[in-house]
Formats: C-alpha cells, structure tokens, sequence
C-alpha cells in the first residue's frame, strides 16, 4: 500500500497539470480523411491522401495488398476532395471493383471517378465513362456517388433549381451513364 499511494500521487499529479492541449496535425486539412481501407473478398486497398496536402486539390495514393503482399500502389492526381469510396463487381465478372471518388463544389466540374480492378494479371484502372455533355445540363457542383443495389454504381448532383436533383446510374455493358428516378431507397 506504501508503494502505491506515491505512484498515484505522482499520476494524479500528472493528469491535473495544465499542459497544454495537444496540437491538432497543422498539416492536415480537417476535411481529408488521410486514410480508409476496403476490401472484396482477400484484395484489400488502403486510399490514403499524403499529409501537408489540401482537400481542394493533390494527390492520393491506393495500396492494394493480398495477405502480406502488396501487390500494386497507383498514385493519382486529383482536383476536389476525396469523397464516395467503395467496392462492387460492376461488371459482374465475379471480381470486385474499387471505386473512389472526388467531388467540388465548382460547378464548372464533375466529379471524378476513379476506379480499379483485379485482373488477375495484376491490378489496373477500370474504365468508366463520363456524363455526356447533355446530361451535365444544369449542373451545379456536389456530386454524390453510392451504390444503388448489390453491383449498381449511382451517381447524382443537384441541378441549378432548388430541390431538383439529377440521378443517373451506370451501365458497365454500355459504357454510359443513364438517366434513373430518384430511387425509392434514398431518404
């Protein structure tokens, strides 16, 4: 009992100083998220955004790792801010698709898809097209991109009225996006 009531002293002591307040990371931007991880089935890929790099613009990196072996690292080039991540066999294949997403608040720009694949020769990008000219009409920034069932990519943006919004969901077979309602899932 005499070797504890010194060691708790010493600790409460310790605990009740007015250190000051730990710094938060001043190269972090408090939108970036730094890292997440996903994975389909044993392919897992790490996305993480490099420290010191705005969320506006920069670069992100996506580690892809089997086990202990990583087996690809793609480094991007991005405008806009990492957003929508996620994983589904958009092609059916029985191989799963790694999307990420960027999205601005300029509605000069879309937002970019980003997407990856396991070959199984190796990883590579996966193609996906973009909105076609007519189906960019009216658009006013802040895209958002989900699932819309087990495999469906969706994607939508609100256009320059309020309250209406275009959802468009994407067709791997026709390499284009198409025109949905909104779907009855979204709240």
């Amino acid at each position: 009992m005499r070797r504890l009531l010194p060691a708790a002293l010493v600790l409460f002591s310790a605990c009740a100083s007015d250190a000051p307040p730990a710094e938060a990371d001043a190269g972090r931007d408090a939108r970036c998220f730094g890292t997440r991880i996903l994975s389909y089935r044993d392919l897992v890929a790490e996305v993480v955004i490099p420290a010191g790099e705005t969320c506006a613009s920069g670069s992100f990196q996506v580690v892809f790792t089997r086990g202990a072996d990583t087996l690809e690292t793609l480094t991007e080039t991005r405008t806009g801010i990492v957003g929508f991540i996620g994983t589904a066999d958009v092609d059916g294949d029985g191989r799963g698709e790694f999307i990420v997403s960027t999205h601005t608040d300029d509605s000069t720009r879309t937002g970019t898809l980003y997407a990856y694949s396991d070959r199984g020769d190796g990883i590579g990008r996966f193609a996906i097209a973009d909105l076609a000219a007519d189906q960019r009409e009216g658009y006013a920034g802040g895209d958002r991109f989900g699932f819309g069932g087990a495999d469906q990519l969706v994607r939508a943006y609100p256009r320059g009225t309020a309250g209406d919004t275009a959802w468009f969901a994407y067709s791997h077979g026709e390499s284009r996006w198409t025109s949905i309602a909104r779907p009855a899932w979204v709240r």
